[in-house]
């Protein structure tokens, strides 16, 4: 008996002490919830009774070199409805249907639907959004934000990019640098009840929104206008399928224009051209990618005779060739079981390593890289940085594309030696071609320069060195001189502005499919040859038929390329002049050209083109005389004759010293 109330003594204790701890336990869950995470919780009470509004916060700027702005952001409204709140329902589906132009089952649906807010339509015009406020419909909301607004619509579509609905980048220097420009969005919190009806006299807790940081670029606007448009110039001229002008420096890599015809419209980037016939929505995101690719960047091509820069700039650098070194052209060269031929089939004869530049003459090259042999050469493409990307600030950049080390025989290292068997893009050329005319520092091409808040303090400076040392300064010397040469005396003679001293080298290339028989024309080129000043890169296909230079693959040849006026590159040239420190002293140029195509040519310091002119036919026998007169070093009126053109005036640009007119094109 005392055993069984011992028993029942020690299990009541175990009860007794159980409930205690129980109590110490709900006791510290409450001080905790009380006091630890009040704050906590009290936050989730208040989010249970209040709505939550986003504001979109001012997206930074982007603007040009001097300033201009080339992507701004625009006052738009967010139109929301709140079920709970509405007590007009055929009102507000009327008005919605009237006042944003959608059909009235959508009104409907969103305005019966039951959920604490919904929103209707975005991206309205600030006066749409005004009208729908004076209905003063309980229910409605409208909200201002902001939109993406480009206020040159086309103007360097592919390298400013453009945004989504929700503000943030899509491609181009948009995406690029979302960190800097996409800011900080804001907040509209409203109390409700229960029911989720707002509360009279409580009011609205707003968190302001920060805007983002202004990109300062390298891009000129005047630039970049008139290159456009004498880009769009020759492509109706020539009925071209595209143009592309790149404007760079060679010495810092800075990127003063980009352009790639024809452009598209960066405030409704989701139409396709007229007359675009697609099967299906997979089609017609091909087609708007197609739209959207820059040329420049994304693309790969075969160099052609441009190429040879590098070839040459590799046999001067190892001491394998001298400038003096004498070598014969019969008109081919017998590489193995292959015989390649020269784009002269009759042979140039008797030539020194300077006269086979200047007649791009395919075997003289040959002979060069097979000296150096393949494993030699393939250390100079890679020294000089063609096999990685350049680096420029845009997403979507190309690798090159090149046989692996192991897979180069003798045949394919002659076809290397002038740029075919290979692919590369636009901008890897003029980059390595531009770093090895500079002295022989490879450069970083670019357009970001600094980031700055609204009132114009510099936040942050952007900072490109210079890479590496990738050929001796002797050798860049060599290399300006024979470049020179070619269009001094060789087949680059088109190029020549009197007063000036030019360098350049010309090509023509075969696209793919080689059944096409169509070819792209080239020409590379700086100025003055006696500085590492100018860089222009131009490149001119495909074609039909194509220049006799030009070879398909398993007959590679090369040369010099199509002779041509001297527009667009002088007329460009105009407007660099107007650049502060540029174009000084300038004196009065002329030159007259008499054959088919054109040669765009940078004749001032400190710039350099890329210039791509794909044709469908061949190419009009046409003249043209170009001139340029220069003032006190405050500007340049720069003029152009075409043959059988009409009248048109040209820009006025602002300058320091006030409006200066570039100069016009008028009837021959």
């Amino acid at each position: 008996m005392s055993k069984n109330k011992t028993f029942h003594k020690k299990k009541t204790l175990v009860v007794f002490l159980c409930c205690i701890a129980m109590l110490a336990g709900l006791i510290g869950r409450l001080v905790s919830l009380m006091v630890v995470q009040s704050e906590y919780y009290a936050k989730k009470a208040d989010d249970l009774h209040e709505r939550e509004r986003k504001i979109k916060a001012a997206r930074g700027r982007i603007l040009d070199v001097n300033g201009t702005v080339l992507a701004d952001n625009k006052t738009v409204c967010t139109i929301s409805v709140i079920h709970s709140q509405i007590k007009e329902p055929e009102k507000v589906i009327a008005m919605l249907v009237k006042e944003l132009g959608i059909d009235e089952a959508g009104a409907r649906k969103r305005v019966e639907k039951v959920s604490s807010i919904e929103r209707v339509k975005t991206n309205v015009e600030k006066e749409v959004g005004d009208k729908i406020r004076e209905y003063q419909l309980a229910g409605v909301k409208v909200d201002e934000d902001f939109r993406r607004y480009y206020p040159y619509n086309e103007l360097a579509s592919r390298v400013l990019g453009f945004t989504g609905g929700d503000n943030q980048g899509i491609i181009g220097l948009e995406v690029k640098y979302e960190e800097v420009l996409k800011g900080i969005n804001g907040t509209i919190l409203t109390t409700t009840d229960a029911r989720g009806i707002e509360q009279n006299g409580i009011g609205e807790k707003r968190k302001e929104p920060v805007a983002g940081f202004d990109l300062s670029t390298s891009l000129d606007y005047n630039i970049q206008m008139y290159a456009q448009q004498e880009a769009e110039r020759v492509m109706e001229q020539k009925e071209a399928e595209k143009v592309s002008i790149l404007l760079l420096n060679p010495k810092n890599g800075e990127i003063y224009a980009c352009v790639n015809v024809p452009e598209f419209n960066l405030n409704d980037p989701y139409t396709l051209s007229a007359g675009t016939v697609l099967s299906g929505q997979e089609e017609k995101t091909d087609a708007l990618n197609r739209m959207w690719r820059n040329t420049c960047i994304n693309d790969t091509y075969e160099p052609g005779s441009t190429f040879k820069i590098i070839t040459a700039s590799a046999g001067l650098e190892a001491g394998v060739v001298t400038l003096q070194d004498q070598f014969s052209c019969p008109g081919f060269r017998v590489v193995e079981d292959r015989r390649i031929h020269c784009a002269r089939r009759t042979g140039h004869g008797a030539e020194t390593f300077v006269q086979g530049v200047e007649n791009s003459c395919n075997p003289v090259f040959i002979d060069v890289a097979l000296r150096l042999g393949v494993e030699k050469y393939y250390s100079y493409f890679e020294k000089f940085g063609l096999l990685e990307k350049t680096g420029i600030d845009l997403p979507g950049e190309a690798g090159t594309i090149m046989h692996k080390e192991e897979n180069i025989g003798q045949v394919e290292l002659a076809t290397i030696a002038f740029g075919q068997s290979f692919q590369i893009t636009p901008m890897q050329l003029a980059t390595t071609a531009a770093s090895l005319i500079n002295g022989g520092e490879r450069i970083t091409p670019h357009f970001g320069v600094k980031v700055q808040d609204q009132e114009g303090k510099v936040i942050k400076t952007y900072s490109y060195e210079k890479k590496k040392k990738i050929l001796s300064g002797q050798t860049s010397e060599k290399m300006r001189y024979a470049l020179e040469m070619v269009v001094k005396e060789g087949g680059g003679k088109n190029g020549q502005v009197e007063g000036y001293r030019i360098g350049g080298k010309t090509a023509t290339s075969q696209t793919l499919p080689r059944s096409a028989n169509r070819y792209i024309s080239s020409f590379l080129g700086f100025a003055p040859a006696d500085d590492e000043g100018a860089f222009l890169q131009r490149l001119k296909g495909p074609i039909e038929g194509g220049p006799a230079d030009a070879q398909p693959l398993g007959q590679p040849g090369g040369g010099a390329g199509d002779a041509a006026p001297l527009a667009v590159g002088q007329q460009i040239a105009g407007q660099l002049a107007l650049r502060p420190g540029l174009g000084q002293g300038l004196q009065t140029v002329g030159q007259k050209a008499d054959a088919p195509g054109e040669i765009a040519q940078i004749v001032f310091p400190d710039l350099g083109l890329l210039f791509q002119h794909p044709v469908d036919e061949g190419l009009v026998q046409h003249e043209t005389a170009a001139g340029l007169a220069g003032g006190d070093g405050g500007g340049i009126l720069g003029g152009i004759a075409v043959q059988g053109g009409g009248a048109e005036q040209l820009p006025r640009l602002q300058t320091a010293d006030g409006q200066l007119p570039l100069g016009h094109l008028k009837a021959a």
